[in-house]
């Protein structure tokens, strides 16, 4: 027993190491071209977040800046007919957590086609999107999932026959929770924690809070810092896992012991990272009251309203950076909505898989091995959960 119980731990702190490698990997463009004597002028803004760039360890692929600038001006190809007025320039808006890069190019005549290996010839799994606006008037907007992907220029009000598709969104939407291994996880902990119409509506409350947060970001209304939501994520996950396992320690009774032990927990985090103090207290204070919510259940909405909360905190990671495509105001409802459904499709196919595992553990093996299982799983949720909130908040 004591060995497979190290086996388990072991297995546990390589998946935590081996899925930081695993998160969702997106970049975004714009194409702006515009009529002249000359004949057009192309100017491309691109962007990436801060996270995602830095996961991509460019450093030790491009030693110096001038091969940085050197890759990223090969990464967009508008054809033969244009040429590139200067090198790339790279921005850093630390307020955002976000790197801008922008390309010249001068064409003899309208492009096209344009091919964009902007990271995807780096061997991840990267998405980019882009758009672009011909002497003011938009196109349809490509979605780039490899480097043999030709994005066909049409004309304003013409539909494009490489046009990014409601389903390929809806595609994206189940790649983004099925490639983000925080998603993932804070699933985990839904599944170990409600049952019933409790984890229906448990899920539903978190799909509710991700669209609401995604929508605000699309439209440009929300803007937040990357980083601190990356952390919020962790957050979240951590504190899952500690109600799964020690909920029924935290009393109303007890409330200020309780937040005591929270802030000695947190607060050593605020001096040795990017927390802020302010913010930590606050993180301490929600964790308290929340665990002694969660400990007294008094009406079958308050997981709705708790999970809503979350959602919208795990919305936040994907509307800081939807919010750089600009993605057409015209199409935007049935975008989200696309992207949403794929969102709630591939949480309903994990749930259901993992849903199914458990019952037939549960049903052809001993009780021991079922509880023995679940342990297991709150065990991974809380590894993963303090992993990530402890490293994104040291800045590591």
């Amino acid at each position: 027993m004591i060995y497979r119980k190290l086996l388990c731990c072991l297995t546990l702190i390589f998946c935590s190491i081996f899925s930081e490698g695993h998160n969702r990997s997106e970049s975004y463009s714009k194409f702006n071209f515009t009529s002249n004597s000359d004949g057009v002028s192309l100017k491309v803004t691109g962007s990436i977040r801060q996270d995602i760039f830095n996961n991509l360890n460019l450093t030790s692929k491009f030693p110096s800046y001038a091969s940085l600038t050197n890759y990223l001006s090969s990464s967009v190809d508008p054809g033969e007919s244009c040429q590139l007025e200067s090198s790339t320039e790279i921005n850093e808006n630390l307020l955002l957590g976000v790197l801008k890069f922008y390309w010249a190019f001068q064409c003899s005549a309208m492009p096209q086609s344009i091919s964009v290996s902007l990271f995807q010839d780096l061997g991840v799994s990267h998405t980019h999107i882009a758009r672009g606006v011909i002497n003011g008037q938009s196109v349809p907007e490509f979605m780039y999932a490899s480097t043999e992907d030709i994005w066909i220029i049409g004309m304003p009000g013409e539909r494009n026959v490489n046009e990014s598709s409601y389903f390929g969104y809806f595609k994206s939407g189940m790649q983004h929770i099925l490639s983000g291994w925080d998603h993932l996880t804070f699933l985990l902990g839904l599944l170990l924690l409600f049952a019933g119409r409790f984890l229906v509506i448990a899920i539903t409350g978190f799909t509710i809070g991700h669209s609401l947060t995604l929508g605000l970001g699309a439209m440009n209304v929300l803007r937040v810092h990357s980083e601190v939501v990356e952390i919020l994520i962790g957050f979240s996950i951590l504190l899952l896992a500690i109600e799964y396992f020690f909920k029924y320690a935290f009393e109303f009774d007890r409330l200020a012991r309780n937040l005591a032990i929270s802030l000695c927990i947190f607060m050593p985090l605020a001096f040795l990272g990017d927390l802020d103090v302010l913010l930590t207290i606050g993180l301490s204070i929600f964790a308290t009251i929340y665990l002694s919510l969660a400990n007294h259940y008094l009406s079958q909405w308050l997981p709705l309203l708790i999970t809503i909360f979350f959602g919208l905190i795990h919305g936040l990671g994907f509307a800081s950076s939807i919010a750089e495509v600009g993605l057409p105001q015209d199409k935007l409802l049935p975008i989200i909505l696309s992207f949403n459904l794929g969102v709630e499709a591939g949480q309903l196919a994990v749930a259901f898989l993992l849903l199914s595992g458990l019952k037939l553990v549960k049903t052809f093996s001993l009780i021991e091995h079922y509880n023995f299982l679940r342990v297991t799983m709150g065990s991974f949720v809380f590894i993963m959960g303090t992993f990530w909130f402890v490293s994104r908040a040291v800045g590591i």
